[in-house]
């Protein structure tokens, strides 16, 4: 609950909340509404996290999508001849010089300075008329066990794809994307799928 917590106060750190966690409003806000006293420190916070698997929160995000589905939110979202429209981006939400892990991506600078980072894929139904998304699981961009090379934006795509549709097989999509997925090995998959696509171009490089 205190993880929770840290969303719904809105911290922008672990370190943020775990000084927040002492004033007497944020500690009664903790009390009365996640039933948490005491709040744990960020180290603690952590230590409960990093163990947690990404895909384990996929069913969250799943069930928040059927109950959209259900009371019917969902028909206020479609686009064009019954499609949605599924917007994709990627985000980083961490990068270090000092503080890594096995799942950090790398990257070296031409001075030879290593940097670490973390991205995350993101996928959301949306509709211009709304400003309000529908979000469906994001896909981490890490580096995997055993791995040597860092993930990518596009691999994290395709195996985006891959467990929408596995989740959501009679959902019609037309996924909406920058120029980076302009590209024969991500379009095909989405063919294949019956998945429609509006794809960012530059003329430099298509």
């Amino acid at each position: 609950m205190s993880d929770l917590a840290v969303f719904g106060l809105k911290c922008p750190s672990l370190l943020h909340f775990d000084q927040q966690r002492r004033d007497p409003v944020v500690e009664h806000n903790l009390r009365q509404l996640y039933g948490v006293e005491p709040a744990p420190c960020d180290t603690q916070l952590r230590t409960m996290l990093d163990p947690v698997d990404p895909r384990d929160l996929r069913p969250a995000f799943k069930a928040v999508f059927a109950q959209a589905q259900r009371g019917k939110v969902l028909e206020d979202y479609v686009f064009f001849e019954g499609h949605y429209l599924l917007a994709l981006d990627g985000t980083g939400f961490f990068a270090s010089s000092q503080v890594s892990c096995p799942h950090c991506c790398i990257k070296t600078s031409s001075k030879g300075q290593v940097r670490y980072y973390h991205q995350l894929l993101g996928a959301a139904i949306i509709h211009p008329q709304h400003k309000e998304v529908l979000p469906l699981a994001p896909e981490p961009i890490i580096r995997t066990d055993g791995n040597e090379k860092n993930d990518c934006e596009r691999n994290a795509a395709k195996r985006l794809m891959a467990h929408t549709h596995g989740e959501h097989p009679h959902l019609p999509l037309i996924v909406v994307a920058d120029t980076l997925y302009a590209n024969a090995p991500f379009i095909e998959p989405l063919q294949e799928r019956d998945i429609g696509f509006i794809l960012g171009v530059k003329p430099t490089r298509h």
